[in-house]
């Protein structure tokens, strides 16, 4: 057997097991309409405001950040475990061994200064920051 058709049908078996599971619980769920049910939830208290709430953009862009720092670190330090093997064998030499890694942390840190200069690591403000604001 191909191994192709093995990675196709493993495929169409992920495919159709959720949408066959989706088309069961779409046919045999209760379908009893009221307007209770489109009414926000909040533990059982009756709901005040709108459901459209402003967010403050810093703790998406610190969520951003942290994303990007963690992966990072997942992309370091498999470079780490094996950066020793590669300088004692000769077939590699240390540009091509550090080269690559050297540019994507200069990337990260061009980054991060383009993050901080713009204020996505300044949660709050100074009073002396709000002034100079107006």
């Amino acid at each position: 057997m191909n191994d192709w058709i093995a990675i196709g049908a493993l495929a169409l078996v992920g495919l159709l097991i959720p949408l066959g599971m989706m088309a069961v619980s779409y046919l045999l769920r209760p379908s009893v309409p009221e307007t209770n049910k489109r009414a926000t939830y909040e533990s059982g208290e009756v709901p005040t405001g709108g459901t459209r709430v402003r967010f403050n953009i810093q703790y998406y862009m610190v969520a951003l950040l942290f994303l990007v720092f963690d992966i990072e670190t997942v992309l370091l330090f498999p470079w780490a475990v094996v950066y020793l093997d590669a300088v004692e064998s000769d077939a590699v030499s240390l540009t091509e061994i550090l080269g690559p890694m050297v540019a994507f942390v200069v990337i990260l840190l061009v980054g991060l200064a383009w993050a901080w200069r713009n204020g996505a690591v300044q949660w709050a403000q100074t009073p002396r920051q709000v002034e100079s604001d107006r």
